[in-house]
């Protein structure tokens, strides 16, 4: 099964190819610290049966557990016997499962978090040329070079393997929603940069979740009729207690893969999170059959954009050092406590946040909420932009601190920061995994986790830090947690509510809510806790915006009733579909709850003004 049959395949039908390796060999208690390709020598057994069971389930191609199996993820050094001996383990344990029913793929990815612009073309060359011979001596039938982000080296991998191999080459690059890798390549000038260097298969895998490889393939379909492969993850993670959860549905997996075989996909498999289960289901629903005709259009070009002009006002002098919680309505108030989300521009012009803030402030807005670098994506950090709302819009800001880009001197190093300009309304977080975001190379702190954080923030509210020692003062913190009511088992959600509260917590803020019944409960089952709660509350762009909610952000359910309500729409009506869907659910919480959280999405920020005027039409008849 070389390189021309493996084409041949590939021109007369769709392959199926396999799933995740990794997530499941760490959800089978692996050490995620330990370098997995040395399981082909400690523990064959295991990746055996794993192999077996992507065939059992109907894979025709898959990858040997030789990803990181290069001198500097391995620690190794040139010349050494380890990389070919594991390369060969792994070859040999892949080929015994696929045996003649399946192409094996011998798995080849990024050298690792390593700066390797240092090192020259021929350097990098070097170290690929160890695992590409190998795999190729071995009897690999085809190279799979996958998540990359560094276009520079998956060139050169390429033009390796096309050098000391006669294998065809599937080269595979990551990719986030915007369509750029991480480092700011876009899907179509990798897609041509890969063709050219003279990979046979081109595409995309892992990224940061389903929709990113849809999006990508959905160009690379529109643009070539080259062979593509997609292998999409199970969803974004959710970092829990220790371990990396996705938490996608397998439907919405295999209707998303079904949809980009139906785009003219080749070959389509499963990433980060995948198991044989989702193979097996996709296998039921994607008959053998031819992949599809494409549908190639001429490139746009891209109108020119005109920047904003922004209005300008004086800064507001007064700055908020009072708990958030000292806002929150009585009994005889008519309306509800609102805060709002605006987060930190992704470059250095902040302005468009002021201009937003001051126009929710003057409405009656309560409060600004900033993110933490959301979702591992690189944003202005976000204490100082807080210590600029406070004293030019005249608005108090809850501080979202996430545990994961801080270790714990840090933590303490922003408390005192924070105290000092003021920002004393903090939320802890424990925060996204640095491996969904978009800066190459960056690792999870994780010191402590949202509980710890807690804990922290209360020692400074005595007078102390972490270690006991005084700090001068007692700071005068409200602590924020993060509250997740849409989990299917809710009582242990309640109960981690109930420990925050019980650790210092005074107020949490919920993931955005679309069930009116899973509402309902949650006013309920809160009730003995002394804590208040503002709900989240998150406008719906689109169709499309929905599904990807729904089915890939951890902590987000949209009922079957939000979802039949948004299909068919998208643009401008899409996003007037959300506002109403919205604007209903406030009408049916208000006099239920009496603080609501609003998360307009980033780039239309004015959909909290349409919000925010209804809630006030409501409750100020």
């Amino acid at each position: 099964m070389r390189k021309d049959e493996f084409l041949h395949r590939l021109s007369e039908e769709v392959l199926l190819g396999d799933g995740a390796l990794g997530t499941m060999l760490g959800d089978l208690g692996v050490n995620r610290d330990m370098a997995y390709e040395r399981l082909n020598a400690s523990d064959p057994d295991l990746i055996r049966r794993i192999h077996q069971q992507y065939i059992d389930a109907g894979s025709q191609l898959i990858e040997t557990n030789t990803f990181g199996a290069n001198r500097l993820r391995l620690g190794t050094t040139e010349g050494s016997t380890e990389i070919a001996d594991l390369v060969r383990a792994g070859v040999a344990l892949a080929r015994e499962a696929a045996s003649s029913k399946a192409f094996v793929g011998g798995s080849v990815g990024p050298l690792g978090p390593f700066d390797t612009k240092a090192f020259s073309d021929s350097e990098i060359e070097s170290i690929y040329a160890e695992p590409i011979i190998a795999l190729a001596e071995s009897g690999a039938d085809v190279l799979m070079l996958e998540t990359f982000s560094d276009l520079r080296q998956i060139q050169l991998a390429i033009k390796v393997a096309k050098q000391k191999t006669d294998l065809p080459v599937i080269a595979q690059m990551a990719f986030h929603e915007q369509g750029h890798t991480q480092h700011g390549v876009s899907v179509l000038a990798a897609m041509e940069a890969m063709l050219t260097a003279g990979a046979d298969v081109v595409g995309t895998n892992c990224g940061r979740g389903v929709r990113c490889v849809v999006h990508a393939i959905e160009q690379m379909a529109s643009r070539s009729n080259a062979f593509l492969s997609a292998y999409l993850n199970a969803g974004l993670p959710e970092y829990v207690d220790g371990r990396y959860l996705f938490g996608a549905p397998i439907p919405y997996l295999v209707n998303s893969a079904l949809d980009m075989v139906e785009k003219g996909v080749n070959i389509i498999g499963g990433c980060c999170g995948t198991t044989p289960e989702f193979i097996r289901k996709l296998r039921e629903k994607l008959p053998v059959r031819k992949p599809a005709v494409r549908k190639i259009v001429p490139a746009e070009v891209a109108a020119p954009v005109t920047p904003a002009v922004l209005e300008t006002s004086p800064p507001v002098k007064q700055i908020y050092s009072d708990s958030i919680l000292h806002r929150l309505p009585q009994s005889n108030k008519k309306r509800p406590l609102m805060v709002v989300e605006l987060d930190p521009p992704r470059g250095l012009d902040y302005k468009p946040v002021l201009k937003r803030a001051r126009q929710l402030k003057d409405m009656g807005v309560d409060a600004i909420t900033m993110a933490d670098n959301p979702v591992a994506t690189l944003h202005m950090g976000n204490l100082t932009l807080a210590d600029i709302v406070q004293r030019e819009a005249g608005i108090p800001v809850i501080l979202h601190m996430a545990c994961r880009d801080s270790n714990l001197l840090g933590l303490q190093s922003k408390l005192l920061e924070a105290r000092i300009r003021n920002v004393n309304n903090i939320l802890a977080l424990t925060g996204d995994p640095a491996k969904v975001g978009d800066t190459p190379g960056a690792t999870s702190v994780y010191d402590l986790n949202s509980f710890g954080l807690i804990e922290l923030i209360t020692k400074f509210n005595q007078g102390v830090s972490h270690s006991g020692q005084s700090i001068g003062e007692k700071t005068q913190f409200t602590i924020g947690v993060a509250f997740n009511p849409n989990g299917r088992n809710f009582a242990p959600l309640v109960d981690r509510l109930r420990r925050k509260a019980e650790k210092g917590a005074h107020f949490a803020m919920t993931q955005p809510m679309y069930d009116r019944e899973r509402f309902d409960l949650m006013v309920d089952s809160i009730k003995s806790i002394p804590i208040s709660v503002f709900v989240g509350i998150m406008p719906l762009l689109s169709e499309r915006n929905a599904e990807f909610l729904h089915n890939e952000v951890p902590g987000i359910v949209l009922t079957d009733e939000v979802r039949n309500l948004m299909k068919g729409f998208s643009g401008p009506t899409g996003r007037k579909q959300g506002i109403k869907i919205t604007c209903d659910l406030i009408d049916y919480m208000l006099g239920k709850i009496n603080a609501f959280y609003i998360v307009p999405p980033p780039k239309f920020t004015e959909m909290s003004v349409e919000i925010v005027s209804h809630i006030i039409g409501k409750t100020h008849p």
